[in-house]
């Protein structure tokens, strides 16, 4: 059982995957606890992927797995501290299994380059496969993957939503069109890296790649598409400049000028003309705006274990609907849990970019993991992580932890005419990440 697959993934991955496509109305509740499908897989899995970790049986516990924990632990502190021992163990507890289970599943069931081509492979496919259904909801406003799912479990239909672009704005099977179009978003890199093989002339994965580009414009969200325009623009760098030495730093010191620029000349702040122009909406551009006045000083009044799920200071007009995830992070749980989440994104991201010798096909590998987050990192500025997203995000993190502690596969060295062949030589990491135990 541990070791069987569905279309080349690990079943806890599959089935993972299959609860994260249900709307909220496919799952179970028990007391006060909603018990979607997703949920219900990682409480499942939940203990034995953590003894799997504990034990070393698939992967050994790194510094990585200790910022995962001390996040958990911060923001569990925070509820406790918002809503009493019992109901802040009831939120936190969800919580952890949310963010612990959803790093650990990829943590511990993508292992190798071949698990995460797998994953890649069929994480595009379902994307593309859901066109089928998400093209003809734009067109005929009929919500058929969503209202169907949710008219079998008995669940409410899709709500309304005002068009864009005289087209309706899909649900896919999720329940808002910008759930739906971040997931297909975040196959862009996948299919482009890893099935079309940075080749143009690879027609069979370039129209898995415009097959992504189609999902997700279909959700007509704003946020979706700079996760597109984020990873199309990292992944046109990185074409261009192959062969020069430092060239994520120059995109660096292209970003730092730009900012500054803005900040220079502008009489707007660089994160106010960010907001304006990747959204779709002046009116929500408008209120992003407001929610991050208003949420940097609720930050500023709690700046060390948040409010936990409490109200925050707002005029009372102000909707409490926050549209920025790292904002949220850090008003909910507070500093200290925000900078640990963060420290384990970049810090994963730091340290696979730090090996040498990689096989090419691992590069191109790193390059869609990494490019993938950069994408959703930059778009949870102007939108909210929550449900299949939320877990989602932490997977895909997870996802990418084999590229910084995998076995390279063995090279051989050129061999010499009348001398003995020498043995294969495994290249290790130049810094490897100290280990816990």
């Amino acid at each position: 059982m541990p070791g069987r697959k569905i279309l080349g993934v690990p079943w806890p991955v599959a089935l993972f995957f299959l609860g994260m496509m249900m709307p909220t109305s496919v799952g179970i509740s028990l007391g006060g606890l909603r018990l979607s499908a997703y949920r219900i897989v990682l409480l499942a899995m939940f203990v034995p992927m953590l003894m799997m970790l504990l034990s070393g049986r698939r992967v050994r516990a790194n510094t990585f797995d200790a910022l995962v924990l001390g996040h958990c632990l911060l923001a569990l502190a925070s509820l406790i501290r918002w809503g009493g021992l019992q109901q802040g163990i009831e939120s936190g507890g969800i919580y952890i299994v949310e963010f612990a289970g959803a790093w650990l599943m990829g943590r511990v069931y993508i292992r190798s380059y071949e698990d995460f081509r797998a994953f890649a492979r069929a994480f595009v496919l379902t994307v593309v496969a859901m066109v089928a259904f998400t093209l003809p909801e734009a067109l005929t406003s009929v919500h058929i993957l969503h209202d169907g799912l949710a008219a079998i479990s008995g669940g409410a239909p899709a709500p309304f939503i005002e068009q864009r672009m005289g087209l309706e704005r899909t649900f896919g099977p999720f329940d808002h069109p910008i759930l739906y179009g971040v997931f297909s978003a975040a196959a862009f890199s996948m299919a482009w890296f890893v099935i079309a093989e940075k080749r143009l002339t690879n027609l069979r994965g370039m129209s898995q790649v415009a097959g992504v580009g189609l999902a997700t414009f279909l959700s007509g969200s704003g946020g979706p598409l700079v996760v597109l325009v984020m990873q199309g623009f990292v992944a046109a760098w990185e074409r261009a400049f192959r062969g020069v030495q430092g060239r994520w730093l120059m995109l660096l010191g292209l970003f730092a000028l730009v900012y500054l620029g803005i900040d220079l000349f502008s009489n707007r702040t660089p994160f106010h003309v960010f907001v304006t122009y990747f959204t779709f909406s002046t009116t929500s551009a408008y209120n992003r705006i407001l929610l991050f006045e208003f949420g940097t000083a609720e930050v500023a009044r709690h700046p060390f274990l948040g409010i936990g799920l409490g109200d925050w200071q707002r005029p009372v007009w102000m909707s409490d609907s926050m549209d920025n995830f790292w904002l949220l992070i850090a008003m909910r749980h507070g500093l200290p849990a925000w900078a640990m989440l963060v420290g384990l994104l970049l810090g994963l991201v730091i340290a696979s970019a730090r090996r040498r010798g990689l096989p090419e096909p691992w590069k191109r590998a790193r390059h869609a993991w990494a490019f993938t987050l950069f994408g959703i990192a930059v778009a949870a500025a102007t939108v909210h992580l929550w449900n299949a997203l939320f877990v989602l995000f932490l997977f895909l993190i997870g996802s990418g932890a084999w590229l910084v502690d995998a076995p390279v596969p063995q090279t051989r060295r050129k061999r010499i005419v009348g001398a003995l062949p020498l043995p294969a030589m495994p290249i290790r990491p130049r810094a490897p990440v100290a280990r816990l135990f």
